[in-house]
């Protein structure tokens, strides 16, 4: 394993997260399918309960995983004629600051940041101090070890809390923005009401999150299905739904400026086309090293990589949870993907 992955990172760390969404908790080395489909509205009160343990045990757990496979930005972005993964996440953190009105000496407050990717870029780019906040002590670690390693150790910071109770006095930052990050709040308007207490009067507050979207419908079980795979994948416990983000924006005292479904703006290939591991697109789109990253995701591939596995555990060379990972990693992307194509999950931009 790379040298950055956590000492601790081990199947006791896959049981931890696993813990949370099972029915019997004797059993924490394989996937309980009927309590992650069809979880109960009690189940999921009680997960709502637990959102901060879940969402580090979570990040504990897939964090070494992300970075490894994916980069140091641990989140989606809208495609951009012409340029290859990599560079479209970074060209987005960019206009991303510029809608949030990012400005130079700012002090800004980064809500669930991650390793710290978005914050380095926007950080770099505006001459700004980024403060990041997030419940996981690796991130933490990681990091500031990233940051000082690209000599921004003087703008960018992090710190580790819960952005329900946000450690930090009223009005102490220039502006705030999340990247996929409060989707974790298990109440939308509770987290938008304690990121306004610590901004100055009139200071921005912008987001990039995810959402199930208006076509949505919770009376259809297949909607409900595949919401419950993308909050088991992503380690959430009640996705926002965006007619009630909007609601609750307004709720906490807010104006929402504008509002952008990625949906909409990606092109020439739909956002999800990776995790989906559409290799059709990944041949077009520039680069090698993106075209690697789509096709480990692609079905035929993933398939052929568990049979290998299988076949390693079944002679012991491998223990059993290392499938149970693979399995656990398609819900994370398939479930985002699936969600995405048919219209009822997206990543979203909200700017008050």
């Amino acid at each position: 394993m790379a040298t950055h992955m956590p000492n601790n990172y081990n199947e006791t760390v896959l049981h931890k997260y696993l813990r949370h969404w099972t029915r019997d908790p004797n059993n924490v080395s394989t996937l309980d399918m009927d309590a992650i489909s069809w979880a109960t509205d009690e189940e999921r009160r009680e997960r709502m309960k637990n959102y901060c343990e879940i969402g580090a045990d979570y990040y504990d757990l897939v964090s070494p995983l992300y970075e490894q496979g994916w980069g140091q930005q641990f989140h989606y972005s809208p495609l951009t004629p012409g340029l290859s993964l990599s560079e479209c996440t970074t060209a987005y953190e960019k206009r991303f600051a510029e809608l949030a009105r990012v400005k130079k000496g700012m002090r800004v407050l980064d809500l669930g940041c991650g390793i710290g990717g978005p914050a380095r870029t926007i950080a770099l780019t505006f001459d700004c101090h980024v403060v990041g906040i997030t419940n996981s002590a690796w991130h933490v670690e990681r990091g500031t070890a990233l940051t000082k390693k690209a000599g921004l150790s003087d703008k960018v910071t992090f710190v580790k809390g819960d952005f329900l109770k946000l450690p930090f006095p009223d009005a102490s930052f220039d502006g705030a923005y999340s990247v996929e990050s409060l989707c974790y709040a298990p109440n939308p308007i509770e987290v938008y009401r304690e990121v306004k207490r610590v901004l100055k009067p009139g200071a921005f507050f912008t987001f990039h999150d995810f959402a199930m979207t208006e076509k949505w419908d919770p009376n259809l079980p297949e909607h409900v299905k595949v919401r419950n795979w993308i909050e088991f994948g992503n380690g959430l416990t009640n996705m926002p739904w965006v007619p009630r983000m909007r609601e609750a924006i307004k709720e906490a005292g807010y104006e929402l400026v504008q509002e952008i479904d990625m949906a909409l703006t990606s092109a020439p290939a739909p956002w999800y086309y990776g995790p989906a591991g559409d290799i059709w697109w990944a041949w077009r789109i520039p680069g090698w090293a993106d075209f690697w990253k789509v096709f480990k995701m692609w079905p035929p591939f993933r398939g052929l990589a568990h049979l290998v596995y299988r076949i390693m555990i079944l002679f012991g060379f491998l223990p059993k949870e290392v499938s149970t990972l693979m399995d656990m990693m398609w819900f994370c992307t398939k479930g985002a993907a699936i969600g995405g194509k048919m219209g009822i999950f997206t990543p979203i931009d909200m700017n008050s």
